[in-house]
């Protein structure tokens, strides 16, 4: 196997050792990777001159080529924050070329409404496509919507603290912690960035 492989995520070079194998059903269900892949399509979509109804179809058709993927998605290093798993386990998956346990195409279904909240992130509106649920809260570090029966996380005051002082978290909560939680509500974008950075200050890669 090659040494030097290319991120699936953002096409970088990245060495194999440096890199982890995600099975696709923990791909799709970050609202972080589909903002990404958007912006880059809807990007270039405009650049083209091509309207809203050639935008929609884009969506339907990324979100079935993404659940598609039969094969581990390669994950380097900078892309790695925004997806939550066993970092240990998917380097060492990474390093022996093997494909994670649960690896195998997803039904879109299952993941559709985190791409429509990345959709409405970028594009301005959700698409028609996918039932919108309703927003329940807000995260508390970003300010993102968060809908019923979205993924999301709480960090306390004190790990909070101990997070902006080690330059893991950059900036504080937005409002004062609530009493119920001891805490903050995290998105799972915010979640999974935090954890990344976390596990990586430990050495856990």
């Amino acid at each position: 196997m090659s040494e030097q492989v290319v991120c699936d995520i953002c096409g970088s070079s990245t060495p194999r050792s440096a890199s982890y194998h995600l099975p696709t059903r923990h791909v799709v269900i970050s609202e972080a990777y589909w903002r990404s892949a958007f912006q880059l399509v809807v990007g270039m979509m405009s650049g083209l001159g091509r309207d809203e109804r050639a935008q929609a179809g884009v969506f339907d058709e990324l979100i079935s080529q993404s659940g598609n993927s039969g094969t581990p998605w390669l994950v380097c290093e900078e892309c790695s924050e925004w997806f939550v798993f066993d970092r240990p386990g998917a380097r060492e998956h990474a390093r022996r070329g093997t494909a994670p346990e649960g690896s195998g195409p997803v039904d879109p279904s299952g993941f559709a409404p985190f791409a429509a909240a990345a959709w409405e992130h970028v594009v301005g509106r959700w698409p028609a496509s996918v039932q919108q649920p309703a927003v329940i809260d807000t995260c508390d570090f970003c300010a993102k919507k968060i809908y019923q029966g979205e993924l999301c996380g709480r960090i306390g005051t004190e790990a909070a603290e101990a997070h902006l002082a080690s330059g893991v978290l950059q900036t504080p909560p937005l409002s004062p912690p609530r009493p119920a939680q001891q805490g903050w509500l995290s998105c799972l974008i915010c979640t999974s960035r935090v954890q990344a950075r976390v596990d990586r200050a430990r050495g856990d890669r």
